[in-house]
């Protein structure tokens, strides 16, 4: 088994389809006095919704063009959504994490957290071709455990068979 790959689920893009002119209406119809008074706040409202819609749209295309969410080899696994590669040998531990999930907050959703060694770390950063995206991400290096996650609702598929592959692969391959 040289590799595998996990193409992404099609139920973000649906609602994505579903809810952007909803969005739309909203934008145009329900606050238009106030842009049409105050111009900046019409290019305030642009840059929110540009950064609300970024990533679907992003992740729409990627399905559209038939990548796949999740590549996993013997030699590293690819994130295909946020674009990186990581090695086997770098990673210091896979773990299941969420969002959620107290008694005020439903669950939300599951992700397969990737930490990456503290000397590594500069080296996947560099790999982002966004410059916005690179410098958002060291500047907010701290405030999060760690910016390699996989989404299990972006992937098709069983969420504990995808976290127990991407385990396998990790026990079998970090290099010890």
């Amino acid at each position: 088994m040289d590799g595998e790959r996990f193409e992404f689920s099609p139920l973000r893009p649906i609602l994505f389809v579903i809810n952007v002119p909803l969005f739309y209406y909203w934008l145009t119809h329900g606050i238009a006095i106030a842009v049409l008074i105050h111009k900046p706040m019409f290019w305030v409202m642009t840059v929110f919704c540009i950064l609300i819609i970024q990533k679907p749209v992003r992740i729409t295309f990627l399905m559209l063009a038939l990548r796949p969410a999740l590549v996993l080899s013997n030699e590293s696994v690819t994130i295909t959504e946020s674009g990186y590669t990581i090695k086997w040998t770098d990673v210091s531990n896979v773990y299941l994490s969420s969002t959620g999930g107290d008694s005020s907050i439903p669950l939300k959703s599951y992700f397969v957290t990737i930490t990456v060694r503290e000397a590594d770390r500069k080296a996947y950063l560099m790999q982002l071709r966004n410059p916005f995206t690179r410098w958002y991400r060291w500047a907010t290096r701290n405030w999060r455990t760690s910016f390699f996650e996989v989404d299990l609702s972006l992937v098709r598929g069983n969420n504990e068979e995808l976290l127990h592959t991407i385990l396998r692969y990790y026990q079998n391959n970090r290099g010890f």
